[in-house]
């Protein structure tokens, strides 16, 4: 039976979608499946050449809203999305993953109880076709060290201090649009940034961090999809792109005490690039990034000893089973 907390919330999901007709059907349902019930679905197609147009065609939900654009990325998919949005709430659902029944329901009876919390996110889970991965907040246990209290209703925690601060400073920064939730007030004027071919909803879910307080459920109600073809892979040119998209946040962020912040994360980032760098034996790649975090706060001796330590790299490596 659905359950509708309160008459009339209304929440826009919005699915950007290219070529993945053969998932899309499967992300739909699972918002169809849902525990509430009201919400309108906005699938922005973002030019996909496989049989999207069919998928979408077949799915007589009135609730279902389809736009088609020429092929412009992501950001622009998701802004679109946002414009059509009429919902006094914003969830993302990428087109290749799926949300557990009772997302909506779980983050709507936060906001619902919490008036000064303006985004909820979830833990989630990685899934492929051998079965599920551990969840994603184990990798994070540094997300326990930060002040929270129980939230009003559901099975949230509500950060208590600044949560742009604290969550920008995490061992893993925590930007998954599937796994957001916010009242569409709070991200009024926010677009995510067409200049980033990755690492824009890291830009995007920072600012909204920024903006309100912020709450999270330790349950993951996201399930993201590994396979072939996704765009964003760990690795040396995904934090390039993080790069980038804290270079632009440093640049988009109001106070002296988020823009410190940034940096630290910056320096942090640089700092870590030249490390993997460093284990690809890369040595001259490597010292030019941890030259560039010597200019930052944060990881400035971190990267003076291993800027130090790179000519004996290749040994030290070596000898740990790095071959």
């Amino acid at each position: 039976m659905k359950v509708s907390l309160v008459n009339h919330v209304q929440t826009s999901v919005i699915i950007p979608t290219y070529n993945y007709g053969r998932f899309l059907r499967e992300a739909i349902e699972s918002v169809f499946a849902q525990t509430v019930s009201d919400f309108e679905v906005i699938v922005v197609d973002d030019g996909s050449t496989d049989d999207t147009p069919e998928i979408l065609a077949s799915i007589s939900d009135p609730r279902l809203r389809s736009f088609r654009i020429s092929n412009s990325g992501s950001s622009v998919a998701r802004n679109r999305g946002m414009q059509e949005a009429s919902g006094e709430f914003i969830a993302f659902l990428d087109a290749d993953d799926r949300w557990r029944p009772r997302k909506l329901e779980l983050q709507l009876s936060i906001l619902m109880s919490e008036p000064s919390v303006g985004v909820v996110f979830t833990d989630f889970v990685r899934f492929n076709e051998d079965g599920f991965l551990p969840n994603h907040f184990s990798f994070c246990p540094d997300l326990n060290t930060i002040e929270t209290r129980p939230a009003a209703q559901g099975p949230g925690r509500v950060i208590t201090g600044d949560a742009f601060c604290e969550l920008i400073s995490l061992k893993l920064l925590l930007a998954f649009p599937p796994t957001l939730f916010f009242r569409r007030s709070v991200g009024q004027g926010l677009e995510f940034a067409p200049s980033l071919r990755q690492s824009q909803d890291l830009h995007f879910m920072m600012q909204l961090y920024a903006r309100t307080q912020v709450a999270y459920i330790s349950e993951p109600l996201v399930e993201v999809r590994r396979h072939q073809t996704n765009t964003s892979r760990p690795g040396v040119e995904k934090e390039k792109w993080n790069l980038q998209a804290l270079l632009i946040l440093e640049r988009d962020v109001d106070s002296a005490r988020h823009r410190r912040a940034v940096r630290a994360r910056i320096g942090r980032t640089l700092a870590g690039i030249g490390y993997q760098y460093s284990l690809q034996r890369k040595l001259i790649p490597s010292a030019r990034y941890y030259l560039k975090s010597l200019g930052y706060p944060s990881y400035r001796l971190n990267a003076l000893k291993h800027l130090l330590a790179l000519p004996i790299m290749p040994l030290i490596h070596s000898k740990s089973g790095g071959e």
